[in-house]
């Protein structure tokens, strides 16, 4: 009668255990938890791990069982804030209803209308969209460069000097702002200009302007009464007087529709500079702060 001889074969395991620490090493001799994988195999034999070699591995920390991706001690049952630049958590979607789900849920619902694919989070009862705010526009602007109005001209103003701008809709070069989304903006303008003999009835209008379409969206007048011209009115005497004031209004704009400020005075008979402070750098300068613009997305 033939003996039957049987083999017993042993494979390797592909994961070390330090049993003194009971710690399990996948792809690492040098685990730093309870459970360690190192996704590039780029860890030490021992001794410290760096953030870089981290930030690719998995790990159960050995107290508190919490799971870090590419963190060495989660403070956090999962946490994902490594030194790695993929520090993003994918969500699918589902078709479970939200009590089954339970409270606390997530998806990602990509059938959602009419407001497109969202972020949802089941309450146990039903699937609730997660509202981000968008960041409104509020734009804050002054002038410190000198520009002259030419008389009888709607200039634009140009090379803003910015000091707030959200929503970076606004390029201070060009004057123009770039409503960011569908809704209502609030334009506040005060100018000023430099001193000259001004004459009678004459008028600075400020215009709200679309440069795509060439169209003044809105405008606002401000008239003037003679200064002294040296007439026999005024004693044969001249007196140059500054002209300023200011404008607000309320447009209701489509995202994209360009706005910018454009003056056009016909005070005299030429050219008139806005009023600018020669020292930027002094808020106590007496010609600072007289030609500002202001725009707030409601």
């Amino acid at each position: 009668m033939r003996k039957e001889t049987r083999k017993t074969l042993i494979l390797p395991f592909c994961f070390l255990i330090n049993i003194f620490n009971a710690q399990v090493g996948i792809g690492t001799n040098n685990p730093q938890g309870a459970l360690h994988i190192d996704g590039a195999k780029d860890n030490p034999a021992s001794g410290t791990i760096t953030p870089a070699q981290i930030s690719n591995d998995v790990i159960v920390n050995k107290t508190t069982g919490f799971i870090g991706a590419g963190v060495l001690n989660p403070q956090v049952q999962l946490d994902m804030r490594s030194a790695g630049s993929e520090n993003s958590l994918g969500l699918g979607t589902t078709t479970m209803s939200a009590v089954t789900a339970g409270a606390g849920a997530t998806r990602y619902d990509v059938t959602s209308t009419p407001v497109g694919a969202k972020i949802e989070v089941s309450d146990g009862v039903a699937w609730n969209k997660a509202y981000i705010a968008p960041q409104k526009a509020v734009v804050v602007i002054r002038k410190i460069s000198s520009q002259s109005i030419p008389s009888a001209s709607a200039t634009t103003i140009i090379n803003w000097n910015e000091v707030r701008d959200m929503s970076n809709s606004f390029d201070p070069s060009s004057g123009e702002f770039t409503a960011p989304r569908d809704g209502t903006y609030t334009f506040l303008l005060t100018f000023n200009f430099s001193g000259a003999v001004i004459s009678d009835g004459s008028r600075v209008e400020s215009q709200f302007y679309n440069p795509a379409t060439s169209t003044v969206l809105a405008s606002v007048y401000k008239t003037f009464g003679q200064s002294m011209t040296g007439t026999s009115d005024d004693a044969n005497s001249t007196r140059s007087t500054q002209a300023g004031g200011s404008s607000t209004v309320t447009l209701t704009l489509t995202a994209g529709t360009k706005v910018s400020v454009r003056l056009y005075q016909n005070l005299t008979t030429g050219s008139i500079p806005l009023r600018v402070t020669s020292n930027a750098s002094d808020p106590a300068n007496p010609d600072d702060g007289f030609n500002n613009l202001t725009i707030i997305e409601h």
